[in-house]
């Protein structure tokens, strides 16, 4: 598969997207919602259960989206060869 400049970006830019998802993710868990599950309390433990599936469900989104333009260059240097 030979692989223009621009497709080669686009490879670099796509996995960008995808380390930059799972970096937020573990980020956001580590400084932010571990904090508030150690408190034990109940309002806390809530809102910490709310914002890790907020974070989990941002990073994913981001994630798919460097995936899918993976996905899409590959396929496009594939028909295009």
């Amino acid at each position: 598969m030979e692989l223009s400049p621009e497709e080669y970006g686009a490879y670099w830019r796509a996995s960008i997207y995808v380390a930059a998802g799972s970096l937020f993710v573990f980020l956001s868990y580590r400084f932010v919602i571990a904090s508030l599950f150690g408190y034990g309390e109940a309002g806390a433990v809530i809102v910490g259960i709310f914002m890790l599936a907020a974070v989990t469900f941002a990073g994913t989104f981001v994630a798919m989206l460097g995936l899918a333009r993976a996905v899409r260059t590959a396929v496009d240097a594939e028909m295009r060869g």
